[in-house]
């Protein structure tokens, strides 16, 4: 695990845009990403050069494996984790194709509950992990895994008058003095289908 650099925007972009789909948050803020997939791949290289601009703000790691490349081995990014150690900001929502505003705010709006009703105790003592994406190729390998974080809990996405929903697992991890890890804190990473 490293920190990720401007270089990797490519490569986090093919996890993302690989990876994301897979987890039912994705499909419930953006249902129309295989209508409009240039949206979809913008967007999000949009929104990750965003977090690679502003180190002040987002902590981002990559986990690395070797794959051969050009006729040499390489250490290719395979997944990302984006810690928000700041306040979140709207990524277009408004203007996006492939989303579905309503879905993302009902989304954004549970998931800032999910954080106050579990963490609040934490106060300033903590990160967020704003996103873990593993590409599929790597799965299964450990490179999420390897964070350690425990469910805590849950809350549900849900537009008023909808019976579509989403339901986002809360994890988190706690970081003792003694603790060496890259980083930790709370998190409302890990979303399931309810």
């Amino acid at each position: 695990m490293r920190a990720a650099t401007k270089a990797d925007l490519d490569a986090i972009t093919w996890i993302v845009v690989g990876g994301f789909p897979d987890d039912p948050g994705c499909n419930y803020k953006f249902p129309y990403r295989t209508e409009y997939p240039d949206d979809f791949r913008k967007w999000t290289r949009l929104e990750y050069e965003g977090y690679l601009n502003q180190p002040d703000k987002y902590a981002s790691l990559v986990t690395t494996a070797p794959v051969l490349a050009e006729g040499r081995v390489i250490q290719k990014p395979i997944a990302i984790g984006i810690w928000d150690v700041s306040a979140c900001k709207d990524r277009g929502i408004d203007k996006r194709r492939d989303a579905n505003s309503e879905h993302m705010k009902a989304y954004a709006a549970a998931s800032s509950h999910g954080f106050e009703k579990y963490f609040a105790k934490y106060g300033n003592k903590q990160l967020n992990l704003w996103m873990l994406i593993t590409h599929p190729d790597f799965r299964r390998r450990g490179a999420a895994t390897m964070l350690g974080y425990d469910l805590v809990g849950s809350v549900t996405a849900r537009v008023l008058r909808e019976d579509e929903h989403v339901d986002i697992d809360i994890m988190e991890k706690i970081i003792r003095e003694n603790d060496d890890s890259a980083l930790g804190g709370s998190s409302h990473l890990k979303q399931s289908k309810g």
